[in-house]
């Protein structure tokens, strides 16, 4: 390891002069020069995104990297239905990719989204003991050249039954796919209640997988549905007690959220 060393340092109390202060930079930079070795021995991950690359030093070695870029708007509207069939999720990014992921390898899929919610404080199903209220915007896949999609493994598509007979929606440990983007603060005070929506910003999410089989994947997607409250499961259709996300119902005219310009990337990576 390189070693500081500082002939001069300003010293406590002493007033610190521009000549000094170079003089310090510069025996920091003589010891570890931004050079394109220390820039190659100290970059986090860095050898691993080198795509000619032969071995990784962190064990990992990129194969294939890809982005999409989507600038569309789209308005996704609270479901309105208070049981199955629910209002159906909407589609916020469609990328037709063709994908190559086989066995072993390891996947990881980002992505990112402007948004912006709109509701009414006063409206279903909100209220001054309502627990926490969002939406939910997750990944799926295709497997088969224009054939159907499903949810990438370990991901809900948050119409699951959880407990009967009518509470759907998806426990936590089927949503490490998902980016749950929050609806409205509510601020109690001793004597009234305050609600408040965010203002616009930007979502991100992200979905490691390694995998156990060999796929084609034909495209990746963004979904969007809500609104959905967390409880505690505490008498789930199958499985322990968990944490869960419930989907509910709401007036559609008045919570929505608008999904604005957006970006999905993945790399697939293998171990050496």
């Amino acid at each position: 390891m390189s070693r500081i060393t500082n002939d001069n340092p300003p010293k406590r109390g002493e007033q610190l002069t521009s000549t000094e202060l170079n003089q310090v930079f510069t025996e920091v930079n003589d010891a570890f020069p931004m050079d394109g070795d220390n820039v190659r021995n100290e970059g986090i991950e860095q050898p691993s995104f080198n795509l000619s690359g032969t071995s990784g030093k962190s064990g990992i070695i990129l194969i294939a990297a890809d982005d999409d870029t989507d600038t569309g708007t789209t308005i996704v509207p609270a479901n309105e239905a208070t049981s199955a069939p629910y209002d159906s999720a909407t589609v916020v990014h469609t990328w037709s990719t063709l994908i190559t992921f086989n066995n072993n390898k390891i996947m990881r899929v980002y992505w990112q989204f402007e948004n912006a919610v709109a509701g009414t404080g006063n409206a279903q199903p909100i209220t001054a003991d309502t627990n926490a209220t969002a939406w939910a915007v997750w990944l799926e896949w295709q497997l088969s050249s224009g054939g159907s999609w499903e949810e990438v493994p370990n991901q809900s598509d948050f119409e699951d039954l959880i407990e009967s007979p009518a509470t759907n929606g998806a426990v936590t440990y089927r949503t490490y796919g998902s980016t749950i983007v929050n609806h409205v603060y509510i601020h109690e005070h001793s004597s009234s209640t305050e609600v408040d929506f965010p203002p616009d910003r930007t979502g991100y999410g992200c979905w490691w997988y390694q995998a156990k089989q060999n796929y084609t994947i034909y495209g990746l997607r963004l979904m969007c549905r809500g609104l959905i409250q967390n409880f505690y499961a505490d008498n789930p259709t199958s499985g322990d007690d968990t944490n869960a996300w419930e989907l509910v119902d709401s007036p559609a005219s008045t919570h929505q959220i608008t999904i604005g310009a957006s970006n999905i990337a993945y790399m697939i990576m293998e171990e050496k």
